[in-house]
Order: structure tokens, then sequence, then C-alpha cells
């Protein structure tokens, strides 16, 4: 799944901006397999603001919009603290050259009270509104904090008891977090640092190197974080370059996370919350991504600037900020300005639909959702919404179509069980006495043939068809299921089967893989509705079947095997037979079962593919007389064989491809030059 989505967001990146002439890049969204859809466009970039009076910016580092309704921004090169209106007009400035030496990083609490991470100056440094300083944290003294762990404050939070979580550069232990207090406060201990994934090269270090070593060696220290928020409810959401899709981390007060989606963010620059909890993301490739509190990804916009200077477009965002009526303000460091993204009518609707829903009121966000797929039927959050909706008001067939849009399994799950359990209470009175009735019309039959023989006309004609060679052949294939050896003397010295019988059952494996595959039921089917790849199925199928076989009979010849190609053929085919006879029992039940009983698919998987797997082993172990030994022995060494005649085709393809490509530029250039004569 990471390496689809990775291709994904590549393929995303390097798309050309082609759109309205407001908005010089598009919008995704996540559809219901999981990739990228291209959706309305969610917000509009409105105004780009440089200059707040006589005021400019200078490499801004982080930006906070307060309680107040000001903006607060860091701006690093000028070492102060810029006061300003949403709308762009100066209000004031706190901090200077003389207070502050570096600041990276700002927040601001309900009482006013500017906490400023200063990273050359080692301290955080906490001002009243007026701009007065009233407090320092400097460097922990706890023994606990590390003498030698460095302290370099750039992004500071506060929660609602007081306690301060700084980051420090450099620092790979997680957030500093302090108490407060008018001495500076007091070290708490390390909070939410990132895990170390320990992978078998760095077990192989661990072993053999000394730990002066291992502090130099590369994936053994945890990557540091970058930036960080803090919502009303005390969640903070800590962000990282982890170089994968879990950059992003919600943490509890116990410094747990507690959202691992698939972010599709793997460098973050910038976190925020809105109002309303959406998490809202930048990255160092200009695009903005927008979730809901859950982690589920609502949109994408934005885009880089690779010089086109259009508002909407990025070189290095460092902060963002989202304000009560859903405008959206995003620091650019290297350009100094801040620009405003105001939502769309689509995106509020988005939003007031998922409020309501958040919030208990299914019915009123029916009519919302409603209108977003009308808007946009690939919505798929709007089809899962509408389909919660209507499974609380009890209606579990619209549900179930709006969950099956929406691709969610577990709701489409839920809505099927109330609709099979209905259907159950309805007519299960009506299907017992169905099954009483055709097993007392089978025993009435049986009698009533017993005495008078009107059945014997089927039971010649069921001879007489058994006498036909396919027939006979493909009858005979059930002895491998009581008897292989058997069954593999019959194929190889009495002439019991054919290549005939063998496509046949082969023909019977592909056609009930077909529709196990695509004939599944909506719960347990692996490809979306719609698609089709017949021949890369039968490729499949019958490739791996036919290099198996003749891989099989060559180390066979080898080994002082017994076994023709044909018999191994047969053999292989035939051992295929529990998975045949499985097959349409797993289809039955694909389309009747719940998520709930699941585990009864896999049983039948398990047991029929595992028997058939052991038939394949006996089926060689009897036709070439093998010792179970030396049978396992020729299993591998056909597999290597496989591989090896695997590796040999692709190059073989490779080298035709390139060799149509030169005759084919040679023929074109042929051309171009006649025409040109």
């Amino acid at each position: 799944m990471k390496k689809r989505a990775a291709a994904l967001l590549f393929l995303l990146l390097m798309l050309p901006s082609i759109a309205l002439a407001s908005t010089p890049y598009r919008t995704f969204t996540q559809s219901k397999l999981g990739d990228l859809v291209e959706t309305q466009t969610a917000y509009e970039p409105v105004r780009s603001m440089l200059a707040f009076g006589d005021e400019r910016l200078k490499t801004p580092s982080d930006m906070r919009l307060a309680p107040d309704g000001n903006l607060y921004i860091c701006d690093t090169g000028n070492k102060r603290i810029l006061v300003i209106t949403t709308d762009g007009e100066f209000v004031k400035e706190i901090g200077d050259k003389k207070t502050l030496k570096s600041p990276k990083g700002v927040f601001v609490t309900d009482n006013l009270d500017v906490y400023v991470a200063d990273e050359n100056g080692r301290a955080v440094v906490v001002f009243d509104k007026d701009g007065k300083v009233i407090n320092e944290y400097e460097k922990p003294t706890h023994p606990l904090f590390g003498e030698t762990s460095p302290y370099k404050p750039n992004k500071v939070v506060v929660d609602k008891r007081g306690n301060l979580y700084v980051n420090s550069t450099g620092n790979t232990n997680g957030l500093v977090q302090l108490s407060p207090g008018e001495a500076g406060g007091e070290f708490l201990g390390y909070f939410g640092a990132n895990t170390t994934i320990v992978s078998f090269l760095t077990r192989i270090r661990k072993a053999i190197f000394s730990d002066d070593q291992l502090t130099r060696t590369a994936g053994i220290v945890p990557t540091s974080i970058n930036n960080m928020a803090i919502d009303d409810k005390g969640m903070i959401y800590a962000i990282s370059t982890t170089g994968d899709f879990s950059s992003i981390r919600k943490l509890n007060v116990a410094g747990k996370n507690i959202l691992e989606p698939n972010w599709w963010v793997t460098s973050p620059t910038a976190v925020t919350t809105s109002p309303t909890g959406n998490i809202f993301v930048t990255d160092s490739s200009g695009y903005i991504f927008e979730y809901t509190s859950e982690g589920k990804l609502l949109f994408i916009f934005g885009s880089y600037d690779d010089g086109q200077q259009r508002n909407g477009l990025f070189l290095s965002v460092t902060g963002i900020a989202v304000d009560e009526s859903e405008n959206v303000y995003v620091l650019d460091e290297k350009t100094n300005s801040i620009q405003v993204f105001k939502p769309t009518e689509f995106c509020s609707l988005v939003h007031r639909a998922f409020n309501l829903f958040m919030n208990g009121r299914y019915a009123e966000s029916k009519e919302p959702w409603r209108e977003i797929l009308r808007m946009n039927s690939l919505f798929s959050y709007a089809s899962i919404g509408y389909g919660e909706a209507l499974y609380r008001e009890g209606d579990f067939e619209g549900a179930l179509a709006a969950f099956r849009n929406g691709g969610n399994y577990q709701g489409y799950s839920d809505a099927y069980w109330e609709i099979r359990s209905n259907w159950l209470h309805s007519y299960i009175g009506l299907a017992i006495i169905i099954v009483v009735c055709l097993v007392l019309l089978r025993v009435i039959i049986k009698l009533i043939d017993k005495k008078t023989g009107f059945l014997s006309p089927i039971r010649r004609a069921g001879k007489a068809a058994g006498r036909v060679p396919i027939l006979r052949q493909l009858s005979y294939s059930f002895t491998i299921l009581r008897n292989p050896a058997d069954c593999m003397y019959g194929v190889l010295r009495e002439k019991r089967a054919s290549l005939w019988s063998a496509a046949v059952m082969m023909a019977l494996y592909f056609v009930f893989s077909l529709l196990c595959k695509y004939s599944a039921g909506f719960l347990f089917k692996n490809v979306p509705d719609g698609y089709y790849n017949l021949l890369g199925d039968f490729t499949e199928v019958f490739g791996i079947y036919l290099l198996f076989s003749v891989c099989c009979y060559l180390v066979s010849t080898i080994t002082e095997g017994e076994a023709t190609a044909k018999s191994i053929l047969i053999g292989v085919s035939y051992a295929l037979l529990p998975v045949i006879i499985a097959m349409p029992i797993k289809l039955f039940l694909t389309n009747v079962l719940t998520y709930n009983e699941s585990v009864f698919i896999s049983l039948i998987d398990f047991a029929s593919y595992g028997w058939s797997a052991v038939l394949i082993l006996l089926t060689i172990k009897y036709l070439n007389d093998y010792t179970f030994k030396k049978t396992l022995w020729t299993i591998v060494l056909t597999a290597f064989t496989a591989l090896i005649a695997v590796a040999l085709l692709f190059v073989a393809y490779v080298l035709i491809s390139q060799l149509c490509d030169f005759i084919a530029s040679i023929y074109g250039e042929v051309v171009y030059r006649f025409v040109k004569a």
C-alpha cells in the first residue's frame, strides 16, 4: 500500500498545474480505492500579504492565530514577534534584538501571554500581552535531562495547565516537558519521542559495534520532531521527516500516538488544527493536506512555485493557521509572505456535513451529504456519511448501496447483517418447510422407483455417459482424493487420463477462479467493480501451471525420475481438484456472509489450497517413485529452475523490445529523410 501511495504522490507532484485562472493548482481527495482523485476546488487563494503597513517579514519561521483573532508571526530575521490582523494590518511587535537572538517558534495562551522559542538564546522567553518579559525557561538542570542533551528551543506549545512542550534542535529524546513556574519551571521528562524501527541490519550493528559507534550509525537514533501544534483538548500533533507515511502523530497526555492512518505526507513542515478539529499539514513539496480529526484525508491543494509567482503556490512553508471562518493562512519563509485561502461552497458544505455527523445529528447531515454527492459522486466520504445517516434511520437497503459506493466495508457488513437478519426472521419458517418437503419428495421418489423402476432410463443414460472417454477420465480424477498412489499409477502406467482431461480440469480451475475474483461478494472482492484483466488472469494461471510442470519434468529427467511430461501435466491438474471443488462453495459463501463470518472463507482457502499442495507433492513423489526427501529436493530445484526461466524470459523480452524500438527508430529516420528529400 505504501509503495502505491508513494507512486501516486509522485505522479501528483509531476502533474502540470492546469486549473482555473484563480487556482493554479488542482484539488485532490481520496477515493474509495485509497488512491487520489481530482475533485472540486476546496480552497481559493484570495490574497497574498507582503507588507503590513511599513513592516515587512524577514525569513519568518512560525505563526499562530491567537485567541484575540490576530496572527502572531515569528519574524526570525528581524528578531521579533510581529502581530497583525487577519486582514494584514500592523498591530504591534513583541521583542527586539536585545531580548531575542533567533526566535524560531511562537505560542499564545488564552490570556495572551506570548511564549517564544529562542534557538540561539537557548531559552523560551515569555512576554505578557504588553510585550514585557515575565519569565524565561532555560536549559533544565535536572539529571534526567542529560548534561550533553542539547537545549536549543525551536518550537513551543503550552497546555491548559500551563505546562510547556519544547522542541529542541538536535534532541532526539522527544519534546522537553516543563512545568509552569516563575523560576523557569521544572523538568517533567521527555514527551512523545519518535521510535526507531530496528531492522535486521540494525540488530547486526548492535551486536558488533560499540556504544560510541552506534551513536554515529544511521538508523539507530530516532528522528527528531520538526514542528507541532496543540488543540483545545490538549492533544499534541507532532510532525517529523520520517521518510514514510507515519510522519504525523496525534499524542495524548501520555505521549502515545492515537492515530495511525496513511497520512500521504513524508516531509511535513507545519501543522495546525481548525476550530472544528480538522488537521491541516503542509509539506515541503508545497502541498497543503486537510484531514478530519480521525485522520481521514479530505483535500490536498496548493503546489510548489516553479517560477509562476502566483497565489496558491509556495516555496517554503513554515507556518499555517485556520480561523473561525475556515480561512487558511499560510506563511512562506522564502517569499516573506502570508497567503490567504477561503473555502469554496463545496468545501463549506463538506465541513458542515462532517460537523453535523460528528455531533450525532445524523438526520440533519443527510441532506448535506446528498448535496455533496450531487456535486461530486466520487467523493467517497459523502457516500459513507450518507450511508451512516441512512443506517441510523433504519434504511438498511439504502445504507448498503451508499456504503458500497463509498467503499466502506465495515458499514456494508453491518447493513448487510441487518438485512440478512430481517430476511431470516421473515422467511426462516418457509425455508424449513421447503427443505422438509424436498427431503420427503426424495424419499417418495426412491420408494416409487424401487417398485416401478421409472428412473431406469436415467440410470442407463448415466452409465452410457460414463463410457464417454473424456467423462470417464474426469471421473477418474476423484481417485486422487482417496488414493493418490493408485491415481498416479493409473495416469502413468494404465493411461487412464489424457491431456484433454487435464485441459478440462485447468479450464474449470480458470473459470472458477475468475468467478471467485470478479463475482465474489463485495466484502470479499479484491478487485474494483468493473475492472477486468482476463488476459492477465489467463497468463497467470496457465503460465504458472505450464512453467511448474515443464521445470518439474526437466528436473525429474536429471534426478532419475520416471515421470513423463504428459503425466506431470495431468497429475498437477488433477491435484488442483480440492480447490476446484471448494471454489463454488467459497463463491456462494462470499455472497451471503459478513465480516464476522470471514473465518469460514479463510478456512476454506487454507484447507483447499493446503490439500492441493500436499497432492502436488504426492503426485511428484509417486510419478517419479521418489522418497519423501528426494521429492522435497526436487520441488526446491523446480522452484529454482522456474526462477531462472522467468529471468531469462524477462531478459529476452527486454532485448526484443529494444530491438523493436531500434528498428522503429531506423524506419522513422529513413521515412523522414525520404520525405525531406
